[in-house]
Order: structure tokens, then sequence, then C-alpha cells
């Protein structure tokens, strides 16, 4: 019996019922994603639920036979297998943090449509444009009603999880403004381009984030590239945008304390002297060097991170304070319980996904700089083991990978 014959038996003739039901869960989880973990979680598992009730027999053969959803099942296969060499199978930082990579797989078998597609993508924003409106009232209204914000600027999650969503958010609405522009859509273009340099300045107007920072320059030259390539006309947007980043800069209490953290941190010359965010890492990542030299292949199993560290507290504390289960650098993090082999997978992964995206449509355009995103956010934090960046990464690609597959596959039929 077919998951599409289960759900038929379960519901009756309501197929349209349960498709609807499940578009929209999807738009709520999109929704949800930037501000509320519980919130996109349930939204997320009520998606799941519908979507594996509904997907068709060749749906499944269409996303499993691609690498988009192989790599990614050989992945998440590898750290289970990796529990089994593993001193502390079930400890923090181990498997429970990688059953997302199941979203990819299960995305590109939804059958979703490009404009059910752009729906999901107005959910995030509409959630994304929420934060921003908060973020913005709290700096200009100061003495607000904001006690209940994680800190100044943020009201939910934390600056990095806002900056990466504010930085994705700017991408999409600056490729839309250009496209809009091409088509001489004039109020519709000026209109997407103050919102996307809106979403731009709050990344640099709250408590700035090094890692969002960096990764919002580099969705910024993404953007360059791809639609200016080498034409002097780059410079002319690139000025402007640089023009506005310090204003923010200038503004911004927080933000300036925070280029004073990074000042510091580039003037040391030691790791006494430096912020203890930096120091932090910078143990973190020598020690996970050494782990992996010591088991190399397979690494220490799935679930030891936590107790590797643990184990150099007293020979070697931390500047953190106490051991952590995150190295934070994905590579690292796989690496340490699933040797090279498993950082080789995540290498692959990523690459995979970069080349899924091969023309210049928007979809292609928002999947790449998803992957890029990931990328350089998962130099100096784990990004596809955490909640928020890792759900997004994967939801993303699932569904933006989805649409380019199915579109590959009409054309391959209709030319055969």
């Amino acid at each position: 019996m077919t998951s599409l014959d289960i759900g038929t038996k379960i519901f009756g003739k309501n197929r349209y019922a349960i498709v609807s039901a499940r578009h929209w869960a999807a738009v709520a989880s999109a929704f949800t994603l930037p501000w509320s973990t519980s919130g996109q979680a349930i939204t997320a598992a009520i998606f799941v639920v519908l979507a594996l009730i509904t997907i068709k027999p060749s749906d499944w053969f269409l996303a499993l036979r691609s690498p988009a959803s192989a790599v990614p099942i050989a992945l998440l296969g590898l750290l289970l297998l990796g529990m089994s060499w593993s001193s502390d199978p079930t400890g923090a930082g181990g498997i429970t943090h990688y059953f997302k990579l199941l979203f990819i797989p299960i995305l590109i078998a939804t059958e979703i449509s490009p404009r059910q597609g752009f729906q999901i993508a107005c959910g995030f924003l509409t959630g994304c444009l929420m934060v921003l409106v908060l973020s913005l009232a709290s700096l200009t209204w100061s003495s607000g009603p904001w006690w209940w914000f994680k800190s100044a600027g943020i009201p939910f999650k934390d600056n990095a999880v806002q900056s990466g969503c504010f930085a994705l958010c700017a991408f999409g609405l600056a490729v839309l403004a250009t496209r809009a522009a091409h088509q001489m859509r004039v109020r519709l273009a000026v209109g997407l381009s103050a919102l996307a340099l809106l979403f731009f300045a709050d990344i640099f107007l709250i408590y700035v984030s090094k890692t969002g920072m960096i990764e919002t320059l580099a969705l910024f030259g993404l953007f360059l590239f791809w639609e200016f390539g080498g034409h002097p006309r780059a410079l002319l947007l690139a000025i402007p945008v640089v023009v506005i980043a310090v204003i923010a800069l200038s503004f911004s209490v927080p933000a300036q304390r925070r280029l004073a953290e990074i000042a510091t941190d580039v003037r040391a010359n030691d790791a006494s002297q430096e912020t203890l965010s930096t120091a932090s890492r910078r143990d973190f990542w020598r020690k996970a060097v050494g782990f992996i030299e010591e088991a190399p292949l397979l690494g220490h199993g799935t679930g030891s991170t936590k107790s590797l560290y643990e184990s150099l507290q007293t020979s070697a504390p931390s500047p953190y304070g106490e051991a952590v289960p995150d190295p934070h650098n994905q590579f690292l993090a796989i690496a340490i319980q699933v040797g090279l082999l498993g950082g080789a997978l995540l290498l692959l992964m990523w690459w995979v996904h970069f080349f899924m995206f091969f023309d210049g449509s928007p979809i292609s355009l928002m999947g790449r700089a998803i992957v890029v995103q990931n990328i350089v956010g998962s130099l100096f934090n784990s990004h596809l083991s955490t909640v928020t960046q890792g759900t997004l990464y994967c939801a993303a690609i699932g569904l933006l990978g989805g649409l380019v597959i199915r579109k590959s596959h009409r054309n391959s039929d209709g030319q055969s």
C-alpha cells in the first residue's frame, strides 16, 4: 500500500483539502521560523505528516535518485552508524541535531508549484518583517515596552539568527527589485529596493554579529557578481550600500561597542588579549583538530564531542569556562564525530546543492545564496546542527531544489 493509498484510506476522498492543509502548514512554518522555535517545530511536524501521506511513489523516486537528496541521507546514515562506536551515543550535539536533513528529500518529493513556493517564501518574509518592525521600533523608541526582548533590537532568538534571516530577505528583495527594474516596473523596483535596504541597515544597527556581518557581505558580493559581473554599474550600487552600512553603524552604540571588540581581536598579540568570543573559538578549533588527528577516518562516534572536551578541562581549561558540545565550525563538528569521511560528505553536500542551481532565475539565485550563507556561517558556527539556521538551510534547499528538479524533469520529458 502506497503513502497515497494510506492517505486516501484515512481521509477518504478529501485529498485536495489535505494537500491544501499541507501547503498552509508549510507557510505557517516559514512564517514562524524567524521568531518562534516551538511554533516552527509544531507547524513543521504537521507539514511532514501531511506530506508523507500525500507524496506519490513517482515523486519519491524523483527525489531519492537526486544527489541533492542522496548525499544528505548518506550523511545522516553515517551519523546514525557512528553511534555504534561512540562512548556517548546520545550525547549533546549528536544525532538529534541532524534529523532535519530529512527535510531535504521530503520537500523535494513534495509536489509544490512555483506559486506555492512563492507563498511559502512570502510567509518567511512576513515573519521577518514583523521582527524588523519590532527591532526598528525599539531602536528608535528606546524607552518603549521592550523589556521582554532578548537584547537591544533583537526581540526573538539572537543576533546571529536575526542577521542571517534579514540578510536573506535583503538578498531576495534585491533580486526581485532588479527583475522589476528590467521590466520597467519602476514603483515596484523602488519599493522592493527600499525594503531590502531597511533589512540591510538593521543588521548594522543592532549588536553586530561577526558571523552575520560576514554572511551579509558575502551575499552582497554574490548579488553584485551575479547581477552585474564586472560592469561598472556594480560600483554605483556598492557605494551607497556601503554608505548606508557606515551610517547605521555610526548611529548604533551597541554596534560600535561590537566593532571595538572586533578591533581588539585584530590587534591582539595573543589569546590573553582577545575577547572571550574569539579566544573561546580558537580554543575550540585547536582542540577539535587534535581530536580529529586521534581518529581521522571515522571519528570518535556520534555524540562524543562534549565528553572529549570535558576530558581536557583539567589540563587545558576552556576560556569559556566549561566544556561545550559544539566546536563552532560545522566541518569540525562532523569530523570529530564521524571523521574525515563525514567531513567529505558535508563538503560534497554543499557542492551538490550549490551546482544544483544552474540558471539565473530568482529561484536558483536564492538557492545559491542559501548555500553560500550556510557555508560562510559554518566557518564560525555549526549552522547545520543549530535549530534555526539548520532548519532554514534544509527546508529552503528542499523547497527550491524541488522546484528546480521538477522543472528540469519536465523539460527532459518534453524533449524526449
